[in-house]
Order: C-alpha cells, then sequence, then structure tokens
C-alpha cells in the first residue's frame, strides 16, 4: 500500500495526463518512474486518502475532468470494475482456500474492495457490482472486527459503515 507522500506524487502525476488516459485504450496508463499505473480506482482512492490527511489535492482538477469526459469516466470505471471485481475474487478464493496462508496478505488485497466501493458510483454498469454482496457474505464469515487496516491518519476519509472491510483483519482458522 502506498504512504501518503506517494499517494501525493501519484495524484499530482496523474492529474496532469487524466484527460489523455481517459481518452486512451488503456486500463492500467503507465505514469513513469516509481509510480503505480494510472487507473481511475487508483486515483479515487489516492485522492479520498489524502483529502482524509488533510490535504485536499487536486479535487476539483479531477471533477473537472470527470465531468467534461463523463461517458469516458464511466467507461473507464466500468472496465476497471471486471478487473477489480475479477482480482477480489481471486483473493476471496484463495484466501477459502488456504487461510492461514493469505490473511497477512488482506490489508494489501482488500485495497481492491475498497476501490470497488469508490468506482460503483461511476461504473457505467453495475451489473457485474452484483456479485460484490455474495463476496461480502464470506468476507464477513471471515472477519474479526477490529481496528483500520492502513494509517490511522487516513481512517477518518472511510466511514466505518459504508467501508466495513476496512476495519478488522481476516481469521487465519
Amino acid at each position: 500500500m502506498p504512504n501518503l507522500d506517494q499517494d501525493r506524487k501519484f495524484l499530482a502525476a496523474g492529474v496532469q495526463v487524466l484527460s489523455d488516459y481517459l481518452l486512451s485504450k488503456e486500463l492500467f496508463y503507465p505514469l513513469g518512474g516509481d509510480l503505480p499505473r494510472l487507473t481511475l480506482g487508483n486515483l479515487l482512492l489516492a485522492q479520498r486518502r489524502s483529502t482524509a490527511a488533510g490535504s485536499e489535492l487536486y479535487s476539483h482538477e479531477i471533477a473537472a475532468v470527470r465531468e467534461k469526459w463523463k461517458i469516458a469516466w464511466g467507461q473507464k470505471a466500468s472496465r476497471e470494475v471486471h478487473t477489480r471485481l475479477e482480482l477480489w475474487r481471486n483473493f476471496i478464493s484463495e484466501y477459502r482456500s488456504a487461510a492461514a496462508a493469505n490473511a497477512d496478505r488482506f490489508s494489501v488485497e482488500v485495497r481492491h474492495r475498497a476501490i470497488l466501493q469508490l468506482l460503483s458510483v461511476d461504473a457505467a454498469s453495475a451489473a457485474e457490482l452484483d456479485q460484490l454482496p455474495g463476496l461480502d457474505s464470506v468476507l464477513k464469515g471471515s472477519l474479526s472486527p477490529g481496528a483500520f487496516v492502513w494509517e490511522t491518519q487516513v481512517s477518518k476519509g472511510f466511514d466505518p459503515i459504508e467501508f466495513w472491510f476496512l476495519y478488522g483483519k481476516l481469521k487465519s482458522k
């Protein structure tokens, strides 16, 4: 999981090319250096984390691009939902097969579930999101409620009701 300084660098680079990204065919757009690839989910998550830590970076710029390229944004969001859902489903499956070997990966892998939550607002077709309740049911049965999984200073940006899956850890059975 990137730290807040990495989130800020990612946001700065991502905002610079956001329109180009939306109009490209790439889902995972290279930003160069050691930065993660640009996706709407990565951008929204970094923005949410930065805002929660008290730094509302690029909110206006992102909102302007989101409004200007609304259809392209929705299409990209839908494509990413498909990919993130597959990654999340794979993790849940791996955890169910070998809980002890995979429980410690949760704080990293739950990023996909958080991104799905953030993208659900923008996905042009939310039909795939109908699979989340089944995956969430498995998770609820295996999650020990507890502390926020990432840095404490970003927890206020993730409501414990909406983002319940970020508050706890997986049982290693």
